[in-house]
């Protein structure tokens, strides 16, 4: 019955900022934004299937090769994360995988992006974890070479 994966939300407490740092700084590509698109997410049918009485939605989505990330901003917006840990129930990460681990630590780095440590080497990848504007835990990683 369900043969693949369409794509991956997030929530957003800013639209065109969480463009930016996904474009500009993760080198994705937009391919759709519903305020671009004249489209407004809102009434009946966005009610029913969010459970979000009241609220409308801006929705962009976001690709890098075959994956897609979709950004949703609410309208009146949710609570906001606050402290959240990887080993959270419930907790999710995105992982992008890259060539050059070091080179796009610094890029993040000196864009003040929030890092949770420099690449390490965990046996079978180099990896580190980094936060989005609105907290929301990435991953990189840079497999080891098998031969």
């Amino acid at each position: 019955m369900i043969n693949s994966i369409h794509h991956t939300s997030f929530t957003v407490s800013d639209m065109d900022q969480s463009i930016a740092f996904y474009r500009d700084l993760l080198d994705m590509k937009l391919e759709w934004d519903s305020k671009e698109a004249g489209f407004s997410f809102e009434g009946p049918v966005h009610e029913q299937v969010t459970q979000c009485p009241g609220t409308k939605a801006r929705i962009a989505f976001m690709t890098l090769g075959d994956a897609m990330l979709e950004l949703v901003e609410y309208t009146p917006p949710g609570k906001p994360l606050v402290d959240n840990k990887a080993g959270d129930t419930g907790s999710a990460h995105l992982c992008f995988r890259t060539d050059d681990i070091n080179e796009l630590y610094e890029k993040l780095s000196a864009n003040g992006v929030e890092l949770h440590c420099s690449p390490q080497n965990n046996e079978r990848a180099w990896v580190f974890y980094f936060r989005d504007p609105d907290g929301i835990i990435l991953e990189a990683t840079q497999p080891h070479a098998t031969g």
